[in-house]
């Protein structure tokens, strides 16, 4: 017995407004989703971000002006939930927003945080704060360039001491002289003409111990060749061992008086004034 084919029958005509494509079907949240998406566009809109969030904290701590951490997230914590009562807010996210605008307000200076106690501190009054920490800043910056100044000072009469040493010891050699030459470095230990002084030195010469009676004095070889006056110069000799930069720098800031005093001490002829 044979049997014909069974012929399928056509699909039923879909409404123009649904379509078998499973890409293109709309897809309807859930009510979970929907209420927890209602929940986050809510909390956004109560408090709106970090910066919002930490407008109020920041007013919560101007009003209390002392406080601690645990105060400000309980109280903050109340009243959102009271004013937005219809609405979930998770308490911990809160408490963390806290946590986070108080770090901002310690950044800025507009809180100060001791141990667990939060004090105001008080907003930036911006131009007069600002002009204040300029002046602040621009005292500091002067007064690191002075310190910079009289170093390179130092290091001008050091390098002053030195050239005169060496031509010091070279005019010794030429006039057959080598004994009289300086050495360096050294140190010069001097005391009163009484005291009595025991001197204890090591195998190697290395290590020496002197033990004093009486108040001593310990100067090193550039306070020695300072009182033999070997940091005395003129500008023509300057002129000739330092660049000319740093000549112009150092004569304009008064560098040099030590090391020109001499030539700054030569009489001036005076000139006759006329009435």
């Amino acid at each position: 017995m044979s049997s014909s084919p069974s012929r399928k029958r056509p699909p039923s005509p879909l409404p123009p407004e649904t379509t078998t494509s499973e890409s293109s079907a709309p897809i309807l949240p859930s009510p979970q989703s929907v209420k927890s998406s209602k929940t986050v566009r809510s909390g956004d809109k109560g408090y709106k971000g970090l910066r919002h969030f930490s407008l109020m904290v920041c007013k919560k701590v101007q009003e209390k002006g002392k406080t601690t951490y645990n105060q400000v997230a309980d109280e903050l914590v109340i009243a959102i939930k009271e004013e937005h009562a219809d609405q979930q807010y998770d308490e911990k996210n809160i408490r963390r927003r806290v946590y986070d605008a108080l770090n901002v307000l310690m950044a800025m200076d507009i809180i100060v945080k001791d141990r667990k106690d939060i004090t105001w501190k008080g907003l930036p009054t911006s131009t007069a704060q600002d002009a204040e920490g300029m002046r602040r800043e621009l005292a500091y910056r002067q007064q690191q360039i002075q310190k910079k100044r009289d170093a390179l000072a130092e290091l001008l009469v050091q390098q002053v001491c030195f050239r005169n040493l060496a031509q010091h010891n070279q005019k010794r050699v030429e006039s057959s002289k080598p004994d009289n030459k300086i050495p360096l470095p050294f140190i010069v230990v001097n005391t009163s003409s009484s005291a009595v002084i025991q001197c204890n030195m090591s195998k190697d010469l290395t290590d020496v111990m002197f033990d004093f009676n009486m108040p001593f004095e310990i100067n090193d070889d550039n306070t020695i060749l300072k009182r033999l006056g070997m940091h005395r110069s003129t500008m023509k000799d300057l002129k000739e061992w330092l660049p000319q930069e740093c000549l112009t720098y150092c004569n304009d800031h008064n560098l040099l008086n030590e090391i020109l005093a001499e030539e700054k001490m030569r009489p001036v002829k005076k000139q006759r004034s006329t009435i």
